[in-house]
């Protein structure tokens, strides 16, 4: 299951609507929320049709400004309230208390936590920065790593008053993290808003039984450079939930021993053709290359031409015929030495030593 929350600046212009097709036929997401709409419930209607949606709740625009709309399919249950169309702050602390349910909130906030989420003319002002702040806070949310971007929206690009901040995002509580240590944050780049975007992806638990195995192995902790890598790695981590920085760290970790099983098992190998260049060479009995090309091949061929030397092809009987099958040469050698051991070798030796 996914979601994405998009602010796109009003539907009447089919190349948004063609941007906002792209998004969904790429990212096919369960929950779709748009932003400043500027269209009634008529044209979402239609719209909602066209994208595959099977459900949807929209407020008409007024005018030329506001409108928004949530369109979910049929395997999710989306409980809207109108109530919730205008953003506050005391709302989301209400609903903090109102339930212990895992909860996520996420879209376009239209305000910012830190003077970093802004870049350009006329910061925001501190108080709304730590208003927001302690909101979040007070709800016990933790919030969301962006990946793709660090603003989602801008105005006057190319120009001296360019205006970039990080309006979009995504905060949830505890144990929804618990619920989906996995999850992703992806921003989208649209040339037709000057709001990009903002795609989240669940994986819950169950997916990381069956997909997720971490073993550790003792043996790691002998290697020098483990628990050097291992730190500087969590220390490069954002600051977030312990539960994802705990698991990207377990990742890290088995990348770290899959390198660390393929480097053991090539040393292995190595000592393996070391021995076996060794065998080859006692078997040569090219005792006289010690430091040469580290081949194989040279020390087989060796071997295999000493066993075509040693090997009998045929051999000649009494009357100098030529005999090659494996038993007729059976016979001659038997004989020969009957004859040389026998009565006839033993006068034959007598006589060599008169």
């Amino acid at each position: 299951m996914n979601a994405i929350s998009w602010n796109c600046r009003g539907l009447g212009n089919p190349r948004v609507v063609h941007a906002l097709w792209d998004v969904v036929k790429s990212h096919k997401p369960n929950i779709l929320f748009l932003m400043e709409t500027l269209s009634n419930k008529e044209r979402i209607k239609h719209l909602c049709g066209k994208l595959g949606f099977s459900n949807f709740w929209a407020v008409d625009c007024v005018g030329r400004s506001g409108g928004f709309a949530l369109l979910w399919k049929s395997n999710v249950k989306c409980f809207p309230e109108r109530e919730r169309r205008r953003e506050s702050w005391d709302l989301l602390k209400f609903l903090a208390n109102c339930s212990g349910l895992p909860w996520v909130v996420l879209g376009d906030f239209n305000d910012m936590i830190s003077k970093e989420d802004k870049k350009g003319i006329h910061g925001h002002p501190q108080a709304l920065l730590d208003g927001f702040k302690q909101t979040i806070e007070a709800c016990g949310l933790i919030e969301l790593d962006l990946m793709g971007g660090k603003y989602t929206w801008e105005k006057c690009r190319g120009k001296p008053e360019w205006v970039r901040e990080r309006l979009d995002r995504a905060f949830a509580s505890s144990s929804w993290w618990g619920l989906f240590p996995l999850c992703k944050l992806n921003m989208h780049k649209c040339v037709h808003s000057d709001h990009d975007p903002i795609h989240l992806e669940l994986y819950s638990t169950e997916y990381l039984k069956k997909k997720f195995r971490f073993r550790f192995e003792n043996t790691w902790l002998k290697e020098s450079n483990f628990h050097e890598e291992v730190s500087a790695h969590w220390r490069r981590l954002k600051p977030s939930h312990f539960l994802p920085k705990l698991l990207e760290l377990s990742s890290f970790m088995g990348e770290w021993g899959k390198r660390f099983f393929n480097n053991f098992q090539k040393k292995k190998l190595e000592e393996l053709m070391i021995n076996e260049e060794l065998c080859w060479q006692q078997r040569a009995k090219s005792f006289w290359l010690q430091d040469g090309d580290s081949n194989t091949r040279f020390f087989h061929a060796c071997a295999t031409s000493r066993r075509k030397q040693n090997h009998i092809h045929y051999l000649k009987d009494e009357e100098g015929g030529v005999v090659s099958t494996h038993e007729e040469m059976c016979g001659i050698v038997k004989r020969y030495f009957i004859k040389l051991f026998g009565d006839e070798g033993r006068v034959m030796r007598n006589n060599m030593k008169v």
